[in-house]
């Protein structure tokens, strides 16, 4: 018999995951402080919980996925405070390793064992089950999880000890956000010179330049198709969350991260502007009105 399910955070990320993991045919419960998401899940074949407590009790495995810190912690603290509790505990949160340390050491002192597993992709990978999936824990854990793991991923990688996923998440996070940022600099650095943005982007992409960031950027830049969300899949704000933890974690290993902390100030500065819960690619509004003198 397979493990039961249980879910907790059916946000942006966390939403398309766990609809993935309904349609697989997994025995799932879900819950969400919004009914209208919780309500999807059950249309798909979860149960609904009240709360994370009972989600909790109804399952083998719990995977967690929510927007910050504080809430994660909260989470966590309730479930190896009640019980019953799951055999394995998943946070898929973006968070610094030594976060997901401490809570996997209460999680150890509540019989629990504690995977912490960020993931990565865009909205389509979100949807489809193709994201990225970097985990941390102990083997056997890992092993038990995976099953589930492998409904929101395509390739999912076990990297070492609890808080490894976290350093592989962190890692990541800087090099794509710092390259969305030079992208950005560099077709306004065009645009702002004469070019068309469209016509650089064509020529950058037979140059040295190319790159994903690139495509999406200069896509935005035709389409401005951000302005029309409302509800961002990524937030400006919590992609300030996401640089200040690579730069906190470089800090803390005493490496010279440079290029991210100027990264980390455009966006900053972009969400000090009003622009914090907008969608990230308004940052380039933001550099479209900035004229140095």
């Amino acid at each position: 018999m397979s493990d039961r399910i249980g879910w907790v955070g059916l946000g942006g990320m966390g939403r398309p995951m766990a609809a993935n993991v309904a349609r697989a045919g997994f025995d799932l419960t879900v819950c969400d402080l919004r009914p209208e998401p919780v309500a999807e899940l059950v249309g798909l074949g979860a149960a609904a919980a009240p709360d994370a407590v009972a989600t909790a009790a109804a399952a083998d495995v719990l995977l967690v996925s929510l927007p910050g810190k504080a809430a994660s912690q909260d989470v966590a603290a309730a479930v190896f405070g009640a019980g019953p509790r799951p055999a394995v505990y998943v946070e898929l949160s973006t968070l610094a390793p030594k976060v997901m340390q401490a809570m996997a050491a209460q999680a150890e002192a509540a019989g629990v064992a504690f995977v912490d597993a960020p993931v990565s992709g865009n909205v389509r990978a979100r949807n489809e089950g193709t994201l990225a999936v970097m985990a941390g824990g102990d083997a056997a854990a890992f092993e038990r999880a995976k099953p589930v793991l492998d409904t929101i991923g395509a390739n999912v990688f076990h990297l070492g000890p609890v808080g490894a996923g976290s350093v592989a998440k962190v890692s990541n996070n800087l090099i794509g956000l710092t390259n969305l940022v030079t992208a950005m600099e560099g077709l306004l650095l065009g645009a702002r010179n004469g070019l068309e943005v469209e016509q650089l982007r064509e020529v950058i992409m037979t140059a040295s330049g190319a790159g994903p960031s690139v495509l999406g950027v200069a896509h935005q830049h035709r389409t401005r198709r951000y302005r029309e969300s409302t509800t961002p899949n990524a937030a400006l704000r919590i992609v300030v969350k996401d640089l200040e933890l690579a730069v906190e974690l470089a800090r803390e290993a005493g490496l010279p991260v440079r290029c991210a902390e100027a990264a980390l100030a455009s966006f900053q500065e972009a969400a000090a502007a009003g622009l914090g819960e907008a969608e990230m690619f308004a940052l380039l509004d933001h550099l479209e009105s900035v004229h140095l003198t």
